[in-house]
């Protein structure tokens, strides 16, 4: 998530740089995913779900075991880990005239969203059969 927040951060643009990073994190998963016909913060909530996927709805799976409570745990994490980061972070970014973020803070958004951005890219895309 660095490169597309990379410019903005040189030039102290913090919150302009949590936002290019939030929706290059949104590319992604729009098409690992190949949805375009919903908002981030739904599409989090339906692609890690643990419900088999339906026709037009593929889901993201952590790839181990799914017999286990890690898997769910990781899967259940993820969903709403992944709204919250769209919630909390890409929104506030986006609708706020000016954030009073810290250096720190803005560094540990970006960290989140970078998590959000490594886990999208882990997981297998699970279609119906």
């Amino acid at each position: 998530m660095w490169e597309p927040a990379a410019p903005l951060w040189d030039a102290e643009a913090r919150q302009d740089a949590v936002l290019a990073a939030a929706r290059t994190v949104n590319r992604q998963l729009h098409q690992k995913l190949g949805r375009h016909d919903i908002g981030e913060t739904d599409l989090c909530m339906q692609a890690f779900d643990m419900k088999d996927p339906v026709a037009g709805n593929p889901r993201l799976r952590f790839d181990c075991d799914r017999n286990t409570p890690t898997w769910r745990a990781r899967q259940d994490s993820a969903k709403y880990l992944a709204a919250g980061a769209f919630l909390a972070l890409r929104n506030v970014a986006a609708h706020e005239e000016a954030v009073s973020w810290t250096e720190q803070e803005a560094l540990e958004h970006l960290a989140t969203l970078s998590v959000l951005a490594r886990w999208i890219e882990q997981c297998v895309v699970e279609r119906t059969a």
